[in-house]
């Protein structure tokens, strides 16, 4: 039985959230769970010709963008986390810090041979200390 629920969305890419999201407010509504949004930017390596504010705008951008997917889903009053770093490691920091006992994610197309795991989601697969749902797009 989960207690709280941890869905990673990729604001670029649909694939992240479009059956996951329906996925995991079912989850949450049937068992009574919070349900909690990450996301993840990756961490900006200051180059010597990047300005020292350079991606100042990126949590905020991020922000807006996930607070759309989940207003369009139906799940405006989800919690959401902007995290900044390696994009499985934040997600598996936060799940375990936070106390969160399943983490729902969609898979995506990855190369040979993960597939239709790409690395980060395999990585959170084999590295969390709780649960994790894939949410395949049986299309593919």
């Amino acid at each position: 039985m989960a207690t709280k629920i941890l869905l990673p969305i990729d604001h670029t890419d649909e694939r992240s959230w479009k059956l996951a999201l329906p996925v995991a407010l079912e989850q949450a509504k049937f068992y009574g769970a919070e349900l909690h949004v990450v996301a993840v930017i990756p961490e900006i390596i200051q180059l010597p010709n990047l300005p020292a504010n350079y991606g100042a705008g990126a949590k905020q951008h991020v922000q807006d963008s996930i607070a759309a997917i989940l207003e369009h889903g139906n799940a405006g009053d989800v919690p959401v986390h902007i995290e900044e770093g390696s994009v499985y490691r934040e997600i598996l920091k936060l799940a375990y810090k936070d106390g969160f006992d399943l983490i729902i994610m969609a898979s995506t197309k990855g190369d040979f041979p993960n597939y239709e795991i790409g690395p980060n989601l395999a990585r959170v697969v084999r590295n969390a200390h709780c649960s994790v749902t894939v949410v395949r797009d049986g299309s593919r």
